[in-house]
């Protein structure tokens, strides 16, 4: 009995999750971003996370996943790739434009309005379940 609770719990912890990331996709939407999209900008801006490999690191996604969001970023005049940096033409930087750090301080001033309260214990029961 204790086995089924457990997986009855955490398919609740899926459905409660799932409707808090569309509530954030429905605020990022407003200001033509998704949340993955903010995600993302947020590692550039405030991270210092600048480069596709980071990005990819830091979500744990392949190198064509991370390129593809930024892409998508890039395609919406959020950021753009510097290149040639070191003299080396592969080698590509992540710079966040005027409309992308608009949009970003946007989408953080809502999201800081909403007045969500999460607390390091719920960051801890999400990595006990993640442990699985």
């Amino acid at each position: 009995m204790q086995e089924t609770n457990g997986i009855a719990l955490m398919s609740q912890w899926y459905l409660e999750g799932m409707y808090i990331i569309q509530q954030l996709n429905a605020i990022c939407h407003k200001h033509n971003l998704s949340y993955d999209q903010y995600l993302v900008l947020e590692q550039i801006i405030e991270e210092k996370q600048n480069t596709p490999k980071q990005i990819a690191d830091v979500f744990k996604t392949s190198a064509p996943a991370s390129s593809r969001k930024i892409n998508t970023l890039q395609r919406k005049r959020f950021v753009r790739k510097l290149r040639d940096i070191d003299s080396d033409q592969r080698t590509v930087e992540l710079e966040v434009t005027d409309e992308g750090h608009r949009q970003y301080d946007a989408v953080r001033q809502e999201l800081a309005s909403k007045d969500r309260h999460f607390i390091e214990a719920d960051i801890e029961h999400l990595r006990a379940i993640k442990a699985l």
